[in-house]
C-alpha cells in the first residue's frame, strides 16, 4: 500500500496533482487461491485486479500506466514507455522513497526518464518537462525549454548510460506517511473476495468464476449484485444474452457503471438516457457514458457540450474528438474545429491512424470551404431577390393606390358619365431632358440612365423599354440625348422621373 500510494503522490507530482485519480479502482488480491502469478494487471467488471500469492511484487510499471493513460493526452511512446520502467524501479518504506535502479529490460526510453529523473541538473525541471508533453508540446522542445539543453547533448548522455548500464536508485520526494495511521485494516466477505478474485480469473477459469458468482448471489446484499454482474459479463464472453442478468444486478443495486452502460445497448433509445446518466453519476470519471449520451441528441449545441465534457474526462478518445469537430465544423466553428481535428490527430497511434484522421480532416477542410462560398452566393442571391421583391411592391402598392382611386370616383360619379378622363401620366408634370448620357445601369425592368446636364447637374432617369445601343455601365463614348421625362421620383430606383421620349444623337 506504501508503495501503491507513493506512486500516485510522485507521479501526481510530476503531472501537477495533488490528487491524481485512477478512473477505476485498483484492486491488489495476494492470496494462495491465486491461479496465476500474471505479470499485469487486467481490468473486469470495472475494477483493475492483480491476484498473485503472497510474496509477489506489485507491477508498479502497469499501476503508472493505469495513471498516465486516466490524466494525460496521448504522449509521445517513448516517452510514455520509459515512465513506465522507471516507476517499475520505485521502491518506498514509509516516507523514504527512491527510483531509478537497474530495470528488467533496460532500453533507450527507459535510459532517458531515467537520466531526467535521477540527475540532480535535471531533475529538478522534470515535472516542467512532462508538464510541457501534457500540453501538446513535441518531445524535443520540451527537452529543450524544460533543462536549457540541445537536445541531440541530452540524447547523446541518455546513449552514453544505457552503454554503460551503471544505474544507481536516488532518493525522490515522497508523501509523508504512516501505513497503520494513513491505511488501517479492513475486513472483505468471503463472498465479495471471491468475486474479484473471479473477476481477474475469469478468463483462465470460467466455471470456477461462474461458482463464485452464484455464491455471491446467494448471499445477498452488495454481494448479490457483484455475482449478477460477474454472470453477465460471463454470458457476453460465451455469446450469449447477458441482458436479463444485468436487469438483476440493477435491481440487486449495483454500483458498477459498466453495468448500466452495457444494459442501455440493449433497451430503445427512449430507454437509454435514465440508464447512461445513472452510469455518468456513479463514476463521473468515466467518458463513455457522456459520449453515449452525444449520440442519443439531435440538438447539434448539445452534442458538442457533451462531447466537450467526454473529451475533457478522455483526451486520448480520438473517435470523440473527430465527432467533435465534425460537430463544430457544421455549426461554423472552423477555429474550434480545427483545434479538435489536431487533438484528434494527437491521440491517434503514429501510422495509418494517424494519416487517415490527416486524410479525414483535410477533406472536412475543403468541405468547410465549400459551404463558406455556397453560404456567400446564397447570401448575395438572397439579397438580390429582396431588391426585386421590395421593386414589385412599390409597383403593386402604386397600381392599388391608382384602383383605390379609380374606385373612389366611379362611386361618386354613379351612373353620371365621365366626359374628361385624365390619365395619371397627365396629371404628373412633364420635363424636358438635354445633355451627355455618362451611365447607363441595366435593371431587371429597365435602365437607368445618367444624363449630365449644361449646367453641371447629374440627372437619373429610368427607361422602362431598355435599349439595345446603350450599353450597361459608364459610357466610354459620351452620346448627346434629348427628351422628355414624367417627373415622378422613385426611391427604390433612386430616379427623379420616367423617360417618356428619348433621342440618342
Amino acid at each position: 500500500m506504501a508503495e501503491l500510494e507513493q506512486l500516485r503522490w510522485v507521479l501526481g507530482g510530476l503531472l501537477e496533482s495533488k490528487d491524481l485519480p485512477s478512473v477505476w479502482p485498483i484492486r491488489v488480491l495476494f492470496t494462495r487461491d491465486a491461479k496465476t502469478n500474471p505479470s499485469k494487471f487486467v481490468w473486469q467488471n470495472g475494477d483493475y485486479l492483480f491476484v498473485a500469492p503472497p510474496g509477489s511484487k506489485v507491477p508498479l510499471g502497469d499501476v503508472a500506466r493505469i495513471l498516465v493513460d486516466a490524466n494525460t493526452p496521448l504522449l509521445p511512446p517513448e516517452v510514455e514507455s520509459g515512465l513506465m520502467q522507471l516507476f517499475s524501479t520505485l521502491e518506498a518504506h514509509g516516507s523514504k522513497v527512491t527510483w531509478g535502479g537497474a530495470p528488467q529490460h533496460p532500453d533507450l526510453a527507459w535510459a532517458r526518464m531515467q537520466l531526467f529523473a535521477t540527475k540532480f541538473e535535471y531533475g529538478a525541471s522534470f515535472h516542467i518537462f512532462l508538464t510541457a508533453l501534457n500540453g501538446g508540446t513535441d518531445l524535443r522542445a520540451a527537452e529543450r525549454n524544460a533543462f536549457g539543453r540541445d537536445p541531440s547533448a541530452l540524447e547523446a548522455e541518455a546513449k552514453a548510460n544505457l552503454q554503460a548500464g551503471n544505474w544507481q536508485p536516488v532518493p525522490t520526494s515522497g508523501r509523508p506517511l504512516d501505513p497503520k495511521r494513513d491505511f488501517g485494516e479492513h475486513s472483505l466477505s468471503a463472498a465479495v473476495a471471491g468475486v474479484y478474485l473471479a473477476n481477474a480469473q475469469m478468463a483462465a477459469d470460467p466455471a470456477a468464476a461462474e461458482a463464485a458468482y452464484k455464491a455471491a448471489v446467494a448471499e445477498g446484499g452488495a454481494a448479490a449484485a457483484l455475482g449478477y454482474e460477474g454472470l453477465a459479463a460471463l454470458a457476453t464472453v460465451r455469446k450469449e444474452n447477458p441482458q436479463a442478468l444485468l436487469d438483476d444486478a440493477i435491481r440487486a443495486g449495483s454500483k458498477s457503471a459498466p453495468v448500466y452502460v452495457s444494459a442501455a445497448k440493449n433497451v430503445p433509445d427512449a430507454q437509454k438516457l435514465p440508464l447512461l446518466k445513472t452510469a455518468e453519476r456513479l463514476n463521473p470519471l468515466w467518458a463513455e457514458p457522456v459520449y453515449l449520451q452525444a449520440q442519443l441528441t439531435e440538438d447539434p449545441a448539445e452534442k458538442e457540450g457533451l462531447l466537450k465534457k467526454a473529451t475533457q474526462l478522455n483526451p486520448r478518445a480520438t473517435e470523440c474528438w473527430i465527432e467533435l469537430a465534425q460537430v463544430q465544423t457544421s455549426r461554423g466553428e472552423s477555429t474550434a474545429a480545427q483545434g479538435s481535428w489536431l487533438r484528434a490527430e494527437d491521440s491517434a497511434p503514429e501510422g495509418a491512424e494517424r494519416d487517415r484522421i490527416v486524410a479525414m480532416r483535410n477533406g472536412s477542410e475543403q468541405e468547410r470551404l465549400d459551404a463558406a462560398e455556397a453560404a456567400q452566393r446564397n447570401e448575395r442571391e438572397a439579397a438580390h431577390r429582396a431588391d426585386q421583391q421590395a421593386q414589385q411592391s412599390e409597383e403593386e402598392r402604386i397600381r392599388a393606390a391608382e384602383q383605390r382611386a379609380n374606385a373612389s370616383l366611379d362611386a361618386s360619379s354613379k351612373d353620371q358619365q365621365l366626359s374628361d378622363v385624365h390619365t395619371w401620366d397627365s396629371l404628373s408634370a412633364k420635363k424636358k431632358v438635354t445633355g451627355i448620357l455618362v451611365r447607363v445601369d441595366c435593371l431587371s425592368n429597365g435602365q437607368r440612365l445618367w444624363i449630365k446636364e449644361k449646367a453641371g447637374t447629374t440627372t437619373e432617369l429610368f427607361l422602362r423599354v431598355a435599349r439595345a445601343e446603350l450599353p450597361c455601365g459608364a459610357q466610354t463614348s459620351p452620346r448627346r440625348v434629348s427628351g422628355a421625362y414624367q417627373a415622378h421620383p422613385d426611391e427604390n430606383l433612386h430616379t427623379a422621373g420616367e423617360i417618356t421620349d428619348l433621342t440618342v444623337q
